[in-house]
């Protein structure tokens, strides 16, 4: 049965509530993010909200889960090709921090928010780490290298990455993130690339 094309004005609506969510939370945090704050920030009524979305949960994962797949997607782009596993780690971080300047508030609904906006049993809560470990593990490492993705060890790296963007966001780092890339790459490749 083919599904029915959606008028410009309904996108257009769905849109704001989806950049009104992603602003409340990643300016005001999970706290604020009630449906009535999120419909004053899209200039709609509650109704209008779930004329779009099954519940406040199933708006949270749609929003999550786009905003994931983007990132996702734009890492992808950018390091597809790359054979050297240090300039992957940094194209990686360069990635995530351009993401993070030019989308601070959408950074901070998928990485910052806590607790997590969605469970982490849903797909796209793993769409970022599953590809980066997809990626690197068909990378060869460097000479007197190994690759370590133990779980203690790839999380110490998610926190690595994370770090910068949550301080600018929080007021206590100075920005744009971008200038944080080579520091937090030499850290990232001694986390992940320990000696033989």
């Amino acid at each position: 049965m083919p599904t029915r094309k959606e008028s410009p004005a309904r996108v257009a609506t769905r849109r704001r509530i989806v950049d009104a969510a992603i602003k409340v939370v990643g300016e005001k945090g999970l706290h604020e993010a009630s449906v009535r704050t999120i419909a004053r920030e899209a200039g709609c009524n509650e109704a209008v909200i779930y004329h779009h979305f099954e519940n406040k949960g199933a708006m949270q994962e749609e929003v999550f889960a786009e905003v994931a797949l983007e990132l996702a997607e734009s890492r992808r782009l950018a390091t597809r090709g790359e054979t050297d596993t240090r300039s992957f780690i940094r194209i990686w971080i360069e990635e995530s921090y351009r993401f993070y300047d030019e989308r601070p508030n959408a950074f901070a609904y998928t990485l910052l928010a806590f607790p997590s906006i969605i469970g982490t049993t849903i797909s796209a809560y793993h769409a970022n780490s599953r590809l980066f470990r997809d990626s690197i593990n068909r990378l060869t490492p460097p000479d007197g290298r190994r690759l370590d993705l133990s779980e203690v060890t790839f999380s110490a790296f998610r926190a690595s990455l994370i770090g910068p963007p949550r301080d600018i966001h929080a007021g206590v780092l100075e920005g744009p993130a971008i200038r944080y890339v080579e520091p937090v790459s030499k850290i990232a490749e001694g986390i992940l690339l320990p000696p033989i």
